[in-house]
């Protein structure tokens, strides 16, 4: 068999070339990957002995050239005298949406290599075509086999073609950022796509497909359990939203896409325990986002309880022995990063993108709007419960204190409804919280619910029409109130 090598990472190819020796006739490839190849002991040959020519314009072009193509796209063995190939690997210059320079961004712009692949795809019939360095294992079983399938060949061709689809998509991305463009179309590209074991509910299908940002739930690594379902994806990645607004240790307990309980404490078990104890009711099933380390204490202490996934950045090895003692229980290890692409919300006919929330905020951007002022502490509460809030359906109202949820009321068509419903889950603990919204309040009603329910402190985005109405509300009650000037609405 012939080979083209053209290829940026070199991962694994000596030991791939050398397992498949005894198959390979003649290797022909570009100058770097001809250098690194040397030693090998292969009929071994540089693509310029074809074209005439090493490289022109420092680089920039190495392959387009007519012959070399000839022996991509021939029909048939019989297509002229050229040389013919059987098996071309290629992987591309690195590029990333998120390089900083139109230039880094411009010399990074992969052309060969992009032609090269797509030419062996196209001609799968006669080519196998190899794009990863994850393929290499699997590709030496088949070629030693003595015969290619036609299945796998397209498998392969299949898997170059949306590759390079995928690398379009990123140079599109980042040019449209850094030309400071609003794209007009926008490609939306997953790969390694898993069938779930059924969608929302049973009687629909579902998929996940990873978009190459390697960082959190759908790239994370399942360490423990049974398949994920749609469900606890969902639920998983909004746990997952949720913990990385924290920097101090937190723990976040996550049912049907909203906060149930999330507690902050130097202490992560104290923590895990005061957010499950937050509304255990609610808690039951859940998912369970850890910021920190899951330690043999911290696995102890979920032992008793059903839980259907935990998800951290990682885990002692005593805590994994503890929880894979539960067999369904989904144990996830989480790259513990922000996903900083647009995030895609499919609709009827189309989707919708936008860029992602970050809820965060510090004492010095708040706006007191009352003449009372909160005590140190009060604020502290405010701003986790800000934190919460933001992660919570919409409407939305979080209560808390000593930086633990004590009620949450979300997904409510009415805002006051929901106050009601913090101040119902909340009971007597709801005295001496303070209250956070993720939207302004369009009465004072809500205060007047809030003030019934003993909170202490509040805080809001202002931009209420009667904003005016809701301050002196505030102000007659007693009750300290700051704006952030930020709505985090999350539908």
């Amino acid at each position: 068999m012939n080979f083209l090598i053209s290829v940026y990472d070199k991962t694994g190819l000596i030991d791939f070339l050398s397992s498949i020796k005894s198959k390979i006739d003649l290797v022909y490839a570009t100058s770097g990957t001809y250098r690194s190849l040397g030693g090998l002991g292969l009929k071994l040959h540089e693509t310029s002995e074809i074209t005439g020519f090493e490289d022109l314009l420092g680089g920039r072009v190495k392959t387009l050239h007519p012959m070399l193509y000839a022996g991509l796209l021939y029909r048939d063995r019989n297509d002229g005298d050229q040389i013919k190939f059987d098996v071309v690997i290629s992987n591309l210059y690195p590029f990333s949406s998120d390089m900083k320079s139109e230039d880094e961004m411009i010399e990074n712009i992969d052309i060969g290599g992009v032609s090269l692949t797509r030419a062996a795809a196209k001609n799968y019939r006669n080519i196998l075509v190899l794009t990863s360095p994850d393929d290499y294992a699997a590709a030496a079983e088949v070629i030693n086999s003595g015969s290619i399938p036609q299945e796998y060949r397209k498998r392969m061709a299949m898997k170059a073609f949306i590759r390079m689809a995928e690398y379009d998509a990123k140079i599109h991305e980042g040019l449209s950022r850094i030309f400071g463009m609003v794209p007009d179309s926008y490609a939306v590209i997953g790969h390694d796509g898993e069938k779930l074991r059924y969608g929302e509910n049973p009687d629909q299908e579902g998929y996940l497909f990873i978009n190459g940002a390697h960082v959190g739930v759908a790239g994370a690594e399942k360490l423990n359990g049974k398949e994920l379902s749609y469900n606890n994806i969902l639920d998983a990645d909004s746990a997952f939203e949720t913990a990385l607004e924290f920097q101090d240790p937190a723990v976040v307990v996550m049912k049907h896409n909203t906060p149930s309980g999330v507690a902050q404490d130097d202490d992560i078990v104290a923590a895990f325990r005061k957010a499950w104890d937050a509304d255990s009711e609610s808690a039951y099933g859940s998912v369970i986002a850890v910021n920190r380390k899951v330690t043999e204490e911290l696995a102890a202490a979920m032992k008793p309880y059903f839980i259907e996934v935990v998800l951290a950045p990682d885990y002692e090895d005593k805590a994994l022995d503890l929880l894979r003692k539960k067999k369904n229980l989904r144990v996830l290890r989480v790259n513990w990063q922000r996903d900083t692409r647009l995030r895609i919300r499919s609709v009827s006919g189309g989707f919708l993108a936008q860029t992602p929330m970050h809820a965060s905020i510090d004492a010095s951007s708040l706006k007191l709007v009352t003449e009372r002022s909160a005590d140190p502490k009060s604020l502290e509460d405010l701003l986790f419960a800000w934190k919460v809030v933001a992660r919570s359906r919409s409407n939305a109202i979080v209560f808390a204190k000593d930086l633990v949820t004590t009620g949450i009321g979300a997904g409510q068509t009415s805002r006051v409804e929901a106050v009601r419903i913090a101040a119902q889950r909340a009971g007597d603990r709801s005295k001496g919280s303070v209250m956070a919204s993720d939207a302004f309040f369009p009465f004072p009603d809500s205060i007047d619910v809030a003030a019934d329910a003993g909170i202490k402190a509040i805080i809001q985005p202002g931009g209420s029409i009667r904003d005016d109405e809701v301050i002196k509300r505030c102000n007659e009650l007693g009750i300290p109130m700051y704006f952030t000037g930020k709505r985090v609405f999350l539908h």
